[in-house]
């Protein structure tokens, strides 16, 4: 047998897990030699490993407004999601079923946060040390700098 072949036990006790009178009765009549450990009907739960669909969550009216008043008063799609426990889709779907417009592009810094960081990175500090005081990466220190017309100085050691 290769190693990525299905040998026939395995599948027929795949093959009998989706069925609702799963035990180990019907197992040894398929000649399969792994069993359950007792008599009772055996359901393999998504913990265990089961293959199939995640669990879908239905929010409710009230939940959706909830999920786009959130949003409206700032909460990100990624927060929304954790928060509700949908996948990010799922709420910029009810985002637009609602009739939100999305936000895109939002600065993560105002522009007096660009002069404050211009104003330390031009006094000797480097740019990741000024990013992470500001609590953003350096490609976005990076990006708000040139959009405000600020030079990037070169990394040193480089020639």
């Amino acid at each position: 047998m290769g190693r990525l072949s299905n040998p026939p036990e395995a599948t027929k006790i795949l093959i009998l897990q989706g069925s609702t009178t799963f035990n180990k009765h019907n197992v040894a009549l398929c000649g399969a030699t792994k069993q359950p450990i007792d008599d009772e009907l055996v359901v393999p739960t998504e913990e265990e490993g089961r293959l199939s669909n995640p669990v879908q969550r239905r929010l409710t009216d009230a939940n959706i407004g909830q999920l786009v008043e959130d949003y409206v008063g700032g909460l990100s799609v990624n927060a929304l999601a954790r928060r509700f426990g949908i996948h990010r889709t799922t709420v910029m779907n009810h985002l637009e079923s609602r009739g939100v417009q999305r936000r895109r592009n939002v600065r993560k810094l105002s522009a007096t946060k660009v002069a404050l960081a211009a104003g330390r990175y031009a006094n000797g500090l480097s740019l990741a040390s000024v990013a992470k005081e500001f609590g953003v990466s350096e490609a976005t220190l990076t990006r708000e700098f040139h959009a405000a017309g600020i030079p990037i100085k070169p990394r040193r050691g480089w020639s």
